[in-house]
């Protein structure tokens, strides 16, 4: 318990700064008066795309993981639900050990699946956020000022393009590494973990399958593009007048500053990136925070909501200590490949 605490004691600290330098320098007055203006068919329009968008993901999740399996995509969507709950509640994303747990044990599916699936997911993730960027990036009116930012991301793409590329040309070398006997007989002589090691290059593999690529990365490109749709609308809603450019560069800022540690639901690091990313386009303080407002509880709330629905009326049950025992398991277990 104590070195759970430690370990999420950083992501609470980046926090607590983010929450107290939005109180400081933004004022809340006109950022409530500007939440109430919010046109409630709009926000209502955002939530359905965020539905859409997390069917999307969970299709794309199915076709990263075995055929052979019976499991269904209705069964992943709920536990894709469950996760998000528990990562919106709960320290240290245990809602990810959630999602591996509740996987792993489908019929079909070993814990080497689960996760190059989840591997493979943030790869399509970053490498359509990169593309997405680089094609609205032309068309942001950002001020001369601000030039350099836009010059700085553009580097930051190019060094991890180039480390997608090694990868790309690498992979096949990095396969049959992954499959010689010679690793295999390296790994302790248990057959379990052997098999894990299998699953897990054989789950990664999957990506650019021939047979599965074209769909893998529409569904990928469908659920971002629900996503882009969530900010444009929501920016609507409170007459922020910004293209849809605008949109793209929002989920790109907030989704990368989602991967620092903070408290769970990615609070004050959310709302800091959102309102930093619409303040070179001209939107007052005020309302570039009741965006970020709005948009963390459009993200956030429902999600939860539903999650929490569907794991009342499920099988599963985790407490904190179910998952620390889960993820180190996991730990354990995860082959070194």
């Amino acid at each position: 318990m104590i070195r759970s605490l430690a370990s999420s004691a950083p992501g609470f600290a980046i926090t607590a700064v983010s929450v107290v330098l939005l109180w400081q320098v933004i004022p809340w007055t006109p950022t409530l008066t500007s939440l109430r203006t919010a046109d409630p068919l709009l926000v209502a329009m955002a939530i359905l795309c965020l539905v859409a968008s997390l069917v999307a993901k969970t299709v794309r999740w199915r076709l990263l993981l075995p055929e052979t399996s019976p499991v269904t995509t209705r069964r992943l969507y709920r536990i894709l639900h469950i996760s998000f709950l528990l990562n919106n509640v709960l320290p240290a994303r245990l809602g990810d050990v959630a999602r591996v747990a509740m996987t792993s044990r489908q019929p079909g599916v070993r814990l080497g699946h689960v996760l190059s699936s989840m591997l493979t997911e943030r790869v399509t993730d970053t490498i359509t956020l990169m593309l997405c960027f680089l094609a609205v990036s032309p068309f942001l009116p950002v001020p001369a000022r601000y030039e350099g930012l836009k010059t700085a991301a553009w580097v930051a793409i190019a060094v991890l393009a180039a480390a997608v590329a090694a990868g790309a040309i690498f992979r096949a070398r990095l396969n049959t590494v992954a499959r010689s006997e010679r690793l295999r007989r390296r790994l302790p002589a248990n057959r379990r973990i052997r098999a894990e090691a299998a699953s897990f290059a054989d789950g990664l593999g999957r990506l650019f399958a021939r047979d599965r690529v074209v769909h893998i990365w529409g569904w990928s490109w469908t659920a971002w593009v629900g996503a882009f749709a969530i900010n444009y609308l929501l920016m609507q809603a409170l007459h922020i007048d910004a293209p849809f450019a605008v949109a793209v560069l929002l989920t790109c800022t907030t989704n990368l500053a989602m991967l620092l540690p903070s408290s769970p639901g990615a609070i004050g690091v959310f709302h800091v990136a959102a309102t930093a990313s619409l303040l070179p386009f001209g939107v007052p303080e005020a309302r570039a925070l009741s965006f970020a407002i709005l948009a963390h509880l459009v993200n956030v709330v429902p999600v939860s909501l539903i999650g929490a629905a569907l794991l009342l009326a499920g099988h599963e049950r985790f407490s904190p200590s179910a998952l620390r025992r889960e993820a180190e398991l996991a730990t354990q277990r995860t082959p070194e490949i």
